[in-house]
């Protein structure tokens, strides 16, 4: 149904016009064909209506059907129509008001007619306890002829006394924007009531009067803004013939605060009246004192706050502060009812006008055991809020949720599933265990909470109760705060329930600690006065009348805010406070409340006045206090064991007594006494809230202590039986908690299973929100009702019960416990792999508490159950004996073939490799021969059994193990590649992570150049931070950081590194790494010369104590490595000798400081080898020629890394043999190598010993040169001590570094004396400019340099001309620069124009420019004299028209000179001061021209080489295609012209062969015949030589002679063909036999080989005439496309199998066809493909993708010129990665002149 476009049928009525059509809303006019009654129908438009615009529809007839006002437009029906209603009304001939204002112009009198029939129409509605809630101009009907109006459409209105709007998206809020009053927008801290009609009904009159709203914006936030604080103008102001008194009227209507509006309609009545009355007697009004009637007979009680300006004031300045970008918490506190969360809502103002969320959540008293539930309601409300967004800014959230969360958003949704509504369903989350779920659950969060803290969206996040607040809570509110911005969260709690030990006070004594802003605000009770505006506020009297009763109230309520609204409430509610309509005021007789017994507990009080409502009611709000302090209807039905509707009913007492609160409008559906909808299926669940906390604590308090067990007993019970299975699950925690109250009252075992099982699956949902205090209550509450036998009765739920009390102990930090359940959680398992399981567990508590013994023996146990023992002794001899398995098991095969194992799938090889994988950490810490052992084990089980994800750590410590142990380094880099290759199939990204940072650590650097190790960590990090494997990314910063130190990264910036590393390290608290960082710390303090906190002493016992051996040993190496430099040697000597001691905690793994220790171990052999004893230098020797041999190996293998330690060590080997020429190679091949690759540490050190070297032998001088090399390759390390250690050692080799200079006293006279420009200077004072007292000297002149060097690095024009003009006004104090120069004829031009903020490049003539003073330019650009000019004032002929029209106050104009050459001018100006252009600017100027001079000439000379080396590289193309053509012409031709003449010999031979054998046999014939019998020896030899054989053989292999020479022939006929130089002019040429002359000559390539079979030539040749080309040239590029495909057939076979290969032929299709105009050649591959980038790139000069020495780049370059620019054709490349690639030469058909 789509009533806009058709007019719709409805039976028994007859439509007969189209009244309104909005988007939601249709109205028509008609008759009721029954009684041909003239009525008006109003329609749903849309076909398949949602629930709220249903229940608008029901509340409208509900409401109004019952209203028997003359105003009021009562319904006549209500009636289903569709899948909705339509509502039938009397036809009383009205339209709305908007309309008739369109047409009609009111004039006053007619406006207050209306105006007073409005207000008498308010007057009966309010009467009748109805709010309207959109009063509006097409709200309001009125009669074209008699004038007479009525109000319309209570869709929205409410029976309640009072309403609560919770905060919604403005375009979500109910009413219609513009007419809302402020307390309707949510954000107002105060309830809806009907004074709320009063400014709808302003804003109406306020239209009706001036044409247009009081605040008009297309921006909903604003306009919400706008009702909240700012003031409309006064309608007088607008129209000056309103009279004043109506304007104030009005504008009393709009005030924000509803006690500043008219209280009654009544009162607004008689105002109206008076004016009305006056201008129909006077034909005026004039002005009179308005609402002096204004009486109001209800009891209202002020919600404006009392006594709290100073708190308020507070909160509004720490919203401003995190509005700046801070975050911080403020905390409310005080007790119960004192105002704290009043105090807070006043922060919603400021929200709104920042555009800012507010999001709240609070926690329960009777419900403290669920994890999170207040996070989890201020996430519900915001995933609410983020859900009434439009679709564009909902995709904007989606997308940045995702960006946030990656592919971990199943975690967050399983603590909020609101959240999946956003972003949709998440694949499920890799499981993770003990702190690496904790720490993915909190950096998701983290990351989560900062989506929503931006500066445009500030977050306002408030937790109500924090007294109450679980411990996952306060860890999360601790996570909050760090390194978030624009975020504040306010808290509130009740002071008097927290004591100093409180967890919630040392939750935030440890965020003060970390420098978290925390702000308490204390609230304390109100004071009498306070209370005493209060009290004569809510009565209208004054403070001297209202103050004995406020001293009553004060003894009974201690100036509880709470207390005293309810206390006064109440007095109302039994008589004790009474109006006197005929005095107008309110009255109460104190002597009769003196009588009265009333209580001064809160809480005994409200059970008091909750007695008092129908005992129905009473029993359902002891339930809802049961289920909490919010609770939702179909929960409190379930309980109450009757339905939704009658629950409702039961409620609506207490919510028109404002006991509890709806959360929602959908209260509204249940007041019509029509049952017939109460089971609709669209009906929403409705929530509620109790008012206050002391309400539900004493509704609870109405159940007696016996019965309260089995009440929650039942509540558990009934929800278990009617909830489903999802909801279940998802409310766990609340069903849970209910039962666990009344377990005692369980006696069936049957009962206690269910509820232990029910207790599990509570505990494992509280682990994974990591709320692990209220993981280990309900597993210990589970344990708790297992009977006695449970092992046997109950075998599974018993084991996971105890398997899970030993984790949720250890993660709540309870080891010993944990310790305890898992050995009997060990002894009672019966199954192996179940046992192991829990042993595992054992393995990874133990290891985090760096019990590393107990942890391998956890393992030797568990590896057992899966049939793998752990040797106790000889250990090498096992990792040999595993090792040569692998090495038998491989065999000849690569290790690319271990892609092709299968998924291991068998359980116990599986649970084998997690086992031994749990065993990595503790073995590799502290035994690492047996992680040898385990390492070598694991690869075996995964040759046999298949692939794990654990293989990216198993490969990767293998490859570093096979090195250490084996000494074999052949492979590793395919060893790498195939474990990145692997890790994505198995989709996990936390075992992602581990892979990188193994490759890292253990095999990259034997085959790549350290930086690559780098960006191995750096994805290590990535990945883990992502995956939430934060462990892994701090080790990745760990074994970085060392990488980065042997890279020669400069201290300073390594330090810093560390640091920002240490930090993170600390967060999640890696202690490996932390160890690592602080030693690295040490080191790097003492090379560069500084001193730090921690003492080594103190460093390695902290190590000791963490069981760190493998941190100590790296400490070891880096400071025996330092010492060394220092010239220590004995004190390095006894470190490298300790890291020697304990080498095998870092050399099985193939760790980086491995093979540096052997190189400074081997120097510091060879150093200490001339001091040894006879006796002790061979084993010396020995050793140092065993690490030589190792070197030797590595530097094979990997160069870049190892060449220069290997020939620095055998520099010094011939150094102490007397080999002064090897030494001198070795020293000078050290230096170069550590150079070329990067190794400035090793470059510097192999300086020094050189230089020590030509001392030793007196050769100073040279040594000199050394030295000084070292001095500055340290220097450039950053190594300051070391520096300074040469400076003192051998100041007379570094003399010519530290010549003193001339010192400069300022330098600006230093500029004065490099550029001594000629001034003329021209202002309205006498004299030269001004020296600037403001420019802080040194400051400026090292931002000169800085500036100087910034030009000088730039070398791209453009790019110059940029930085120079902000360069220039920058350090000028010009508002606009100009920059002339000559371009490449001469002719001056505007070559840049800049502003402080922008630079405009441009080529604009100098002469007649109006940009420009032209006179001026070109005086200086004759004269070279710097002009200055002031005021304008000069005697100088410069000024022009520009000058006089812009008037500037200061001009500068300045030449740029090179080498006496002018090349350019600046021209400055200052339109607003005078005297800018001082005397220290010019020098400045001037200094920074000369250098910009330098740099225009070497761009000028830039662009010129590089248009030089384009023509060059074209030429170099020419030249090298030329060449090449001609020496494959030579070299063809040669071939061809050699084999030509034996052929042609041949040729001749044979044909002569065959007349001679014809002859001969015919001879032989003849003979036979007559001499038929030969003798027997002739007859003999015959039979011999198969004579007979012969005969018939002979011609035939003449034949074969013939062809095969023929074959050959042809041959040589292709080579001419392919080789044949071409002419200077083109000829007529076949393409397809230069294409077969190219494959022929290709043949051998194309054969099979043992890699791959055969490749396939498809020739698929069309019908293309003969075209005029360069044939030679042609084939060069078709041999240039074809072999390329050979090449990449060729290389898909090194990393295939040959069955591989077999199964997917390797094709090459060649096509021509004729299309237009032009031939098409298309050669195509079914090879590899290329990524778009090598596309792009494909036909670049020097572009390769060919290894170093197999590829030029020069061979499709040339293709493509010789294709376009030699034939006017074109090349085209398609490309598909996977499928293959085709090339498409396109040639005219009519050669191109």
């Amino acid at each position: 149904m789509n009533t806009t476009t058709c007019t719709p049928v409805i039976p028994g009525y007859h439509i007969s016009k189209l009244l309104y059509a909005g988007h939601r809303t249709t109205v028509y006019r008609g008759i009721k064909q029954l009684d041909q009654l003239p009525v008006v129908i109003k329609l749903l438009t849309s076909e398949y209506p949602n629930f709220n615009e249903l229940l608008q529809f029901r509340n409208q007839y509900t409401i109004s059907k019952n209203l028997y006002i003359p105003g009021v437009v009562r319904p006549l029906s209500l009636e289903v129509y569709g899948n909705g209603y339509i509502l039938v009304m009397a036809d009383q001939g009205g339209i709305s008001l908007r309309e008739y204002i369109k047409t009609n112009y009111l004039n006053l009198e007619e406006f207050l007619a209306i105006a007073i029939q409005l207000t008498q129409i308010l007057h009966d509605l309010h009467q009748n306890r109805v709010i309207h809630k959109d009063i509006k101009p097409a709200n309001i009907l009125i009669h074209a002829q008699t004038k007479q109006v009525q109000l319309i459409d209570f869709s929205l209105a409410s029976l309640l006394p009072k309403e609560t709007q919770e905060i919604k998206n403005p375009q979500v809020l109910e009413g219609t924007l513009a007419y809302i009053s402020p307390e309707q927008t949510g954000r107002m801290n105060r309830g809806i009531d009907y004074r709320s009609d009063f400014y709808s009904l302003g804003v109406t009159f306020y239209e009706l009067l001036t044409g247009k709203l009081p605040f008009s914006s297309d921006n909903p936030m604003e306009l919400v803004h706008c009702h909240l604080a700012k003031l409309p103008s006064y309608v007088s102001d607008i129209k000056p013939e309103i009279p004043l008194v109506i304007s104030k009227i009005i504008h009393k209507l709009l005030a924000k605060n509803a006690e500043d509006r008219y209280q009654s309609a009544l009162g607004l009545k008689h105002d109206l009246d008076n004016c009305l009355s006056q201008l129909k007697n006077t034909g005026k009004i004039t002005d009179f004192a308005i609402g002096n009637r204004d009486l109001c007979d209800r009891f209202l009680i002020p919600e404006k706050l009392y006594g709290r300006t100073q708190e308020v004031t507070s909160l509004l300045q720490a919203f401003e502060r995190v509005t700046d970008g801070t975050s911080e918490i403020l905390l409310v506190a005080g007790f119960s009812g004192i105002g704290k969360t009043a105090v807070v809502n006043e922060v919603h103002k400021p929200i709104t006008r920042q555009q800012g969320y507010f999001i709240k959540g609070k926690f329960d008293q009777f419900n403290r055991n669920i994890p999170l539930s207040a996070f989890v309601q201020a996430l519900r409300d915001l995933m609410e809020q983020l859900l009434s967004e439009s679709d564009s800014q909902l995709a904007q959230w989606r997308s940045k949720i995702l960006a946030a969360v990656g592919d971990n958003g199943q975690v967050l949704i399983e603590v909020m599933p609101e959240l999946e509504q956003v972003i949709g369903q998440q694949p499920p989350a890799p499981e993770l265990a003990g702190t690496a779920a904790q720490n993915r659950f909190n950096l998701l969060f983290q990351k989560f909470i900062a989506v929503f803290t931006t500066p445009e969206h500030p977050l306002v996040m408030f937790l109500d109760d924090l007294q109450w607040a679980d411990s996952a809570s306060l860890q999360l509110i601790k996570l909050l705060m760090v390194d978030q911005s624009y975020l504040l969260l306010l808290g509130a709690y009740r002071d008097n329930e927290v004591s100093p030990t409180h967890p919630l006070m040392l939750t935030l004594e440890e965020l003060k600690t970390g420098g978290t802003t925390i702000e308490t605000i204390t609230l304390t009770p109100l004071t009498l006065s306070d209370t005493n505006q209060l009290v004569a506020d809510t009565l209208h009297c004054t403070t001297e009348r209202s103050l004995q009763l406020t001293e009553l109230i004060t003894r009974k309520t201690q100036g509880n805010p709470f207390f005293i609204t309810q206390f006064l409430k109440a007095l109302h509610e039994d008589g004790q406070i009474t109006f006197n309509r005929d005095h107008g005021y309110w009255e109460c007789d104190i002597a009769q409340i003196h009588g009265l017994s009333l209580t001064d507990d809160v809480v005994e009080f409200m059970a008091q006045q909750l007695q008092k409502l129908p005992s129905q009611t009473q029993h359902i709000l002891k339930l809802a206090a049961c289920i909490g302090n919010q609770f939702d209807l179909a929960t409190l039905a379930i309980v109450s064991q009757q339905s939704q509707a009658d629950t409702a009913v039961a409620l609506w007492k207490a919510l028109q007594e404002g006991l509890i609160l709806p959360q929602s409008e959908v209260y509204k559906f249940y007041l019509s006494q029509d049952k017939q909808d109460e089971n609709h299926p669209q009906v929403q669940n409705l929530t509620y809230r109790f008012l206050h906390d002391r309400i539900q604590q004493a509704a609870y308090s109405l159940i007696p202590d016996a019965q309260k067990q089995a009440t929650h007993l039942e509540i558990g019970t009934l929800l278990l039986a009617n909830l489903s299975i999802a909801d279940r699950e998802e409310r766990v925690f609340e069903i849970v908690n209910h039962l666990n109250i009344g377990q005692k009252l369980l006696a069936q075992a049957s009962q206690k299973q269910e509820l232990a099982q029910l207790n599990l699956l509570a505990g494992n949902k509280a682990k994974a929100s990591t709320a692990y205090a209220a993981a280990l209550t309900y597993i210990t509450a589970g344990m708790e009702l297992l009977p006695p036998d449970c092992w046997q009765s109950d075998y599974h739920l018993s084991l996971s019960l105890f398997k899970a009390r030993a984790e949720v102990e250890y993660l709540n930090g309870n080891f010993a416990a944990a310790e305890t359940w898992l050995h009997q959680t060990i002894e009672r398992a019966t199954a192996p792999l179940e046992k192991a399981e829990v042993y595992n567990m054992a393995i990874v508590q133990y290891t985090l508490q760096a019990k590393y013994p107990q942890a391998i023996q956890a393992g030797r146990q568990a590896l057992a159950l899966v049939n793998i023992d752990l040797p106790e002794a000889d250990f090498d001899l096992v990792r040999d004996a595993e090792l040569a398995t692998i090495q038998a098991t491989l065999q000849s095969r690569s290790f690319s073939e271990l892609i092709d194992l299968p998924i291991m799938s068998q359980p116990e090889q599986k649970m084998a490799i997690k086992l031994l994988i749990s065993m990595g950490p503790p073995t590799y810490r502290s035994h690492q021969r047996l992680w040898s052992v385990i390492c070598a084990k694991a690869v075996n089980l995964c040759l046999q059994y298949g692939n794990t994800p654990e293989i990216g750590y198993i490969y990767p410590a293998f490859g570093g193990l096979r090195g250490y142990a084996l000494n074999n380094y052949q492979g590793t880099d395919e060893l790498l590649d195939v474990t990145l290759q692997l890790m994505p199939t198995f989709n996990n990204k936390s075992a992602e992570s581990v892979a990188y940072l193994m490759i890292g650590s253990s095999l990259r650097h034997w085959s790549h150049p350290l930086e690559m190790a780098t960006q191995d960590y750096l994805s290590s990090y990535r990945v883990g931070l992502e995956s939430s494997n934060l462990q892994y990314a701090a080790y990745a910063f760990g074994h970085n950081m060392y990488c980065r130190f042997y890279q020669s990264v400069h201290l300073e910036k390594l330090f810093t590194e560390i640091s920002e590393s240490l930090a993170f390290s600390r967060k999640y608290k890696n202690q490996w790494a932390i160890d690592l960082f602080l030693g690295g710390q040490i080191i790097l303090a003492e090379l560069m010369g500084q001193s730090f906190e921690l003492t080594e002493f103190n460093y390695l016992e902290q190590c000791r104590q963490h069981k760190n051996w493998q941190v100590i040993c790296i400490y070891n190496i880096l400071k025996s490595q330092a010492l060394f430099y220092h010239e220590q040697i004995e004190a390095a000597w006894r470190y490298s000798e300790e890291a020697e001691a304990e080498i095998i905690n870092v050399a099985p793994q193939g760790l980086l400081p491995y093979p540096y220790h052997c190189f400074i171990y081997t120097l510091l052999s060879i150093a200490r080898y001339p001091d040894l004893s006879d006796a002790e230098k061979p084993s010396c020797w020995q050793k140092i020629s065993t690490y030589l041999q190792k070197l030797t190996v590595w530097s094979e293998n990997n160069p870049v890394n190892f060449r220069h330690l290997y020939c620095l060590v055998k520099a010094e080997m011939s150094r102490v043999q007397g080999d002064m020429v090897g030494a001198i190679e070795n020293y000078d091949h050290a230096i170069a190598e550590a150079k070329t690759n990067g190794h400035l540490q090793v470059e510097a050190l192999g300086n020094e010993l050189a230089a020590k070297f030509y001392i030793n032998w007196g050769k100073e001088k040279v040594a000199a040169s050394y030295m000084q090399e070292a001095y500055y390759s340290y220097a450039h390390w950053g190594a300051v001590a070391k520096i300074n250690h040469l400076e003192s050692r051998y100041p007379h080799l570094l003399r010519p570094i530290f010549q003193p200079g001339t010192p400069t006293l300022n330098p600006l006279e230093t500029l004065a004396a490099m550029v001594t420009p000629h001034v003329s200077i021209h202002s309205s004072t006498n004299g030269t400019p001004s020296t600037s007292q403001g420019i802080n000297v040194v400051l400026d002149f090292a931002t000169i340099l800085k500036a100087s060097q910034s030009l000088s690095s730039t070398i791209q024009l453009d790019e110059l001309l940029h930085q120079l003009t902000q360069i220039i006004l920058q350090h000028s104090g010009g508002d606009r620069c100009a920059l002339i120069l000559p371009n490449h004829e001469g002719e001056w031009q505007l070559q840049a124009i800049a502003t402080t903020s922008t630079t405009e490049l441009c080529s604009q003539p100098l002469e007649g420019n109006s940009q420009l003073p032209v006179k001026l330019i070109q005086y200086v650009k004759n004269t070279q004299a710097v002009v200055v000019i002031n005021e304008l004032k000069t005697d100088l002929p410069v000024i022009d028209e520009y000058l006089r029209q812009h008037q500037p106050k200061s001009v500068l104009c300045l030449p740029i000179l090179n080498q006496g050459n002018l090349i350019g001018i600046v021209f400055l100006k200052n339109c607003t001061t005078s005297g800018v252009f001082s005397s220290d600017r010019l020098l400045i100027l001037n200094f920074l021209c000369t250098q910009a001079a330098i740099s225009l000439e070497n761009a000028r000379l830039y662009q010129q080489s590089q248009a030089y080396a384009q023509r060059l590289e074209k030429s170099q193309l020419q030249i090298i295609q030329s060449e090449k053509m001609a020496s494959l012409g030579n070299l063809m031709a040669g071939v061809a012209h050699e084999v030509n003449n034996p052929i042609g010999f041949l040729n001749g031979s044979i044909s002569n062969a065959k007349e001679y054998v014809e002859d001969l046999i015919g001879h032989l014939e003849l003979y036979q015949q007559n001499y038929s019998q030969p003798i027997d020896s002739i007859q003999d030899n015959a039979e011999d030589i198969d004579l007979e054989f012969l005969v018939a053989d002979l011609p035939k292999l003449l034949n074969s002679m013939t062809t095969a020479t023929e074959r050959i022939k042809s041959i040589s006929t292709s080579l001419r063909n392919f080789s044949r130089a071409d002419k200077d002019y083109k000829v007529m040429a076949n393409i397809h036999e230069g294409v077969d002359s190219t494959l022929l000559i290709l043949k051998y390539r194309l054969k099979a080989n043992e890699r791959r079979p055969a490749i396939i030539i498809e020739q698929a040749y069309g019908d293309i005439p003969l075209i005029e080309c360069f044939p030679s040239q042609l084939n060069q590029v078709f041999m240039n496309i074809l072999a390329n495909a050979i090449d990449v057939f060729d290389e898909m076979a090194q990393t295939q199998t040959l069955a591989k290969m077999e199964n997917h032929r390797q094709t090459i299709t060649i096509r021509t066809e004729v299309i237009g105009e032009q031939v098409k050649i298309a050669i195509r591959d079914n090879g590899t493909g290329m990524s778009a980038d090598v596309k792009n790139c494909i036909f670049d000069h020097l572009f390769t993708t060919k290894p170093v020495g197999k590829g030029t780049g020069l061979g499709l370059a040339i293709a493509r010129q010789i294709v376009t620019e030699k034939h006017g054709g074109k090349i085209e490349v398609d490309s598909t990665l996977g499928e293959g690639t085709e090339f498409a030469i396109f040639l005219p058909l009519n050669s191109p002149t």
